[in-house]
């Protein structure tokens, strides 16, 4: 018997597909050299993993390959971010 998706269900996966979509380009302005803002990352993120708590489980299940697809590209990120960081400081030498 399957369980049928909440709007707050439904409301979480959309903001994750948002904030996917939000990284990727913050990757690729990273990747042509552009300085991002992502003051409002860790603050949107923990906002999102707190609903995604709050859900059914059978709902949160269903979160969470979305959220483990944005994990990875948060790493991928942070990782583009310290290279990014690191050329920069060869440059000023």
């Amino acid at each position: 018997m399957g369980t049928k998706m909440t709007n707050e269900a439904e409301l979480i996966i959309d903001k994750l597909n948002a904030m996917n979509g939000f990284i990727d380009e913050a990757e690729s302005a990273l990747e042509k050299g552009n300085i991002i803002n992502l003051s409002h990352l860790d603050d949107e993120v923990a906002q999102l993993c707190a609903q995604t708590l709050s859900l059914p489980p059978e709902q949160a299940k269903s979160v969470q390959p979305i959220m483990a697809n944005m994990i990875g590209k948060l790493e991928a990120l942070a990782l583009s971010l310290q290279s990014f960081q690191a050329q920069l400081k060869e440059k000023t030498k």
